[in-house]
């Protein structure tokens, strides 16, 4: 079976990512999460919601998984963990798909992949913390981007993150234009 790699950490949006995993769900992916911090310690959602990660950044391979994705949050301690950061840069250096939402393409900043990309985030030059490695020219003003395997988003662009996710892991064929319209509006069924 085929693997995406989620990775979560203390303040991750899990309402940025929660669509796309539903729909994973009963595809040919298997998720599979993944955190930095030590094994066995709880991840806590923005939302409070805590999780156990299945492993530890240090425990990824990525030739197991067919995709990274990257949920929003405030991902500001991370900056420097270079356990992140290599497998950020193995998967994108390996041409497989990154994901990433909200806050989330800062950990790809500090990667150096923005260096490569054209990208979007919910991050404007006021989030000072985040300057050193963001590259604020490549910088689209835009809900989605898709440039070479990387999709980025704004976190209130959760649907058609997914929408762009699944298309790309051919899950959903690549000229529906709005496979989750379930979500996106209102029906009795």
């Amino acid at each position: 079976m085929k693997k995406v790699l989620l990775f979560v950490y203390d303040s991750f949006a899990e309402f940025e990512i929660s669509i796309l995993i539903t729909c994973l769900n009963g595809s040919d992916y298997e998720l599979v999460t993944c955190s930095p911090y030590s094994s066995g310690r709880t991840v806590t959602s923005a939302g409070k919601l805590k999780i156990m990660p299945d492993i530890t950044i240090n425990e990824v391979d990525p030739d197991d998984h067919s995709a990274l994705i990257i949920p929003g949050g405030n991902p500001y301690h991370l900056l420097e963990d270079t356990g992140v950061t290599n497998i950020i840069r193995t998967f994108f250096d390996s041409n497989k798909l990154i994901g990433a939402i909200c806050g989330g393409p800062a950990l790809l900043g500090a990667a150096g992949i923005l260096n490569h990309v054209r990208y979007t985030a919910s991050l404007t030059q006021n989030d000072t913390q985040y300057l050193p490695v963001m590259n604020w020219d490549n910088k689209k003003e835009e809900h989605l981007v898709t440039d070479q395997n990387v999709v980025t988003s704004t976190g209130s662009n959760y649907i058609s993150f997914a929408e762009e996710v699944l298309r790309q892991l051919k899950i959903v064929p690549a000229d529906e234009k709005s496979p989750l319209q379930y979500f996106k509006e209102p029906s009795m069924s």
